[in-house]
């Protein structure tokens, strides 16, 4: 057992931190154990049977200490299977759920940890960015120590969460029965949202990456209506890079890669990471057009409807020429390499 390592399941992709072997350090216990608890819940789908999920926790035991104690523990289990008096009562074995186990772990390696340390640190908790994980633990760990009741647990829980995803949490039906099954509702809804930004993200860098032998119209409408709706009031929710430097701007522009992120694939108003949105200050916000045509639609012959879509899309491109001048500073430059982006493809 000592030198087995963790045991690793096939199925579904592995989510979350994977918690370290545990060498049976006191101090490290109630730790581990709540490392062990939020992989554990966020990849039951790999491990669905309680014989799994007991595998699981005693293959990560190692060394002297930690290496012992699972191997007393598996040697327990034979004998009350081998008993005759117990073989057909296994509700009276010394260990069989998962549940039973941890109980047994935390009494055998119980470490004292101040009351008002704990309580500290449940108060002040605070999920940072997506780590959910490491959140939890903190909850996993603090929590009995704490002597905080449920309610209170939930409460401090609750007012740690990203605003959005505590409304989400609150959104659905029915309701939680109790803390546990609240933290496992934030879980299952902020993997959710961490694959769909992940898939978004991947959508948006085939669509624009795309090679074709001619540009799309549609393509270039959708460049100029993001020209057209850029102003200098737009925001985003998320921190901005530092400025660029006339240097970095000449080599990003050579690589035909986004001032925003700095990645390549896409350009400054198609960035997925740092998104324009329409600014509130109507002085110097350019009026939105309502052109909207699918990026992926094959070119059609050309009719007279299309041909007068071309006339106002040039007569929109003559107009933001006159409304880029009016432009400072950064923005002024970006919409400048925009506009001879659209300009290019529409053979001016």
């Amino acid at each position: 057992m000592a030198d087995t390592p963790p045991i690793r399941s096939n199925g579904t992709s592995e989510r979350g931190r994977k918690p370290d072997a545990f060498n049976g350090e006191r101090s490290e216990a109630k730790r581990w154990l709540a490392l062990f608890n939020n992989y554990l819940r966020m990849n039951k789908g790999k491990y669905p049977t309680e014989e799994s999920q007991v595998s699981l926790f005693l293959s990560f035991f190692m060394g002297e200490k930690g290496g012992d104690w699972a191997t007393q523990r598996l040697i327990e289990r034979d004998e009350d299977e081998e008993d005759e008096d117990l073989g057909s009562t296994p509700e009276k074995w010394r260990w069989i759920t998962l549940k039973q186990i941890r109980d047994r772990f935390k009494k055998d390696f119980k470490a004292l940890a101040s009351e008002d340390v704990a309580r500290t640190k449940i108060k002040f908790a605070r999920m940072k960015g997506t780590d959910i994980s490491s959140y939890n633990s903190i909850f996993d760990t603090y929590g009995e120590e704490s002597d905080f009741g449920e309610t209170a647990l939930l409460e401090f829980y609750q007012d740690g969460l990203p605003p959005k995803l505590r409304e989400a949490v609150g959104r659905t039906y029915p309701k939680w029965d109790d803390f546990e099954e609240y933290k496992e509702r934030a879980v299952e809804l902020h993997l959710e949202w961490l694959k769909e930004q992940e898939r978004q993200g991947r959508w948006k860098t085939t669509s624009t990456s795309k090679n074709s032998p001619g540009p799309s119209q549609g393509r270039t409408v959708a460049s100029v209506n993001a020209l057209m709706n850029m102003g200098p009031g737009a925001n985003s929710s998320f921190t901005p890079l530092p400025k660029l430097t006339p240097d970095e701007r000449d080599r990003l522009q050579k690589l035909g890669a986004c001032f925003a992120c700095r990645q390549t694939g896409h350009m400054r108003n198609e960035c997925p990471t740092f998104p324009r949105t329409s600014s509130q200050n109507t002085s110097r916000t350019f009026p939105s057009r309502a052109i909207r045509t699918a990026e992926t639609a094959p070119s059609p012959p050309v009719t007279v409807a299309q041909a007068s879509s071309s006339r106002d899309t040039i007569k929109d491109i003559s107009d933001m020429v006159n409304r880029v001048k009016g432009l400072e500073g950064e923005e002024k430059e970006q919409a400048t390499v925009y506009l001879k982006d659209i300009m290019s493809k529409l053979d001016f």
